[in-house]
């Protein structure tokens, strides 16, 4: 194999990476916002946050809840990636904070170990986007070749291409 296929191979599988970090952190986010919405478990959650000091629990309760859906959705779809990636890495952060962070690293003893490891899949995200295997990838117009591209019309407003790239 030469060293041009090769360096197209890695830039294709580079391309696609994103999606095992899409995969693990949706379904995660998914699972533990669903469980936030269940009846018991949002009894449970509004409990905890009103003894944490996060009043009112119960509205709190349910916009985490909605959150974690929220980004968990987004997430495994890949549109809106990097906006979900910002709602884990607020909600890890506050779950650090507030419940995770006085029991150390050890999540087996209640430590931030697994919020750290959904808030590193986060911020891969975030820096890198959806990647390839996505719908943001699926909606966006093909790139034509700058030969093709005819010379008075207009590139992308820097404005479109900031929301485009936020909402990748």
């Amino acid at each position: 194999m030469t060293a041009t296929k090769t360096a197209l191979l890695q830039g294709h599988m580079a391309h696609h990476s994103a999606l095992p970090l899409r995969a693990t952190l949706g379904s995660a986010m998914l699972y533990h916002g669903i469980t936030k919405l269940q009846p018991q478990g949002l009894e449970q959650t509004s409990q905890v946050f009103e003894k944490l000091g996060i009043k009112p629990g119960r509205t709190w309760a349910l916009l985490t809840g909605w959150t974690e859906v929220a980004a968990g959705v987004l997430s495994l779809l890949g549109i809106g990636t990097r906006v979900a990636a910002v709602s884990v890495l607020v909600t890890q952060a506050v779950a650090i904070a507030k419940v995770h962070g006085p029991n150390g690293f050890d999540s087996q003893q209640g430590g931030y170990e697994y919020n750290l490891s959904l808030m590193a899949a986060a911020l891969g995200l975030l820096l890198g986007g959806p990647g390839g295997l996505s719908v943001h990838e699926a909606l966006q117009p093909r790139k034509r070749a700058r030969l093709t591209r005819l010379p008075w019309r207009h590139a992308v407003s820097p404005r479109r291409e900031l929301l485009t790239q936020l909402f990748a």
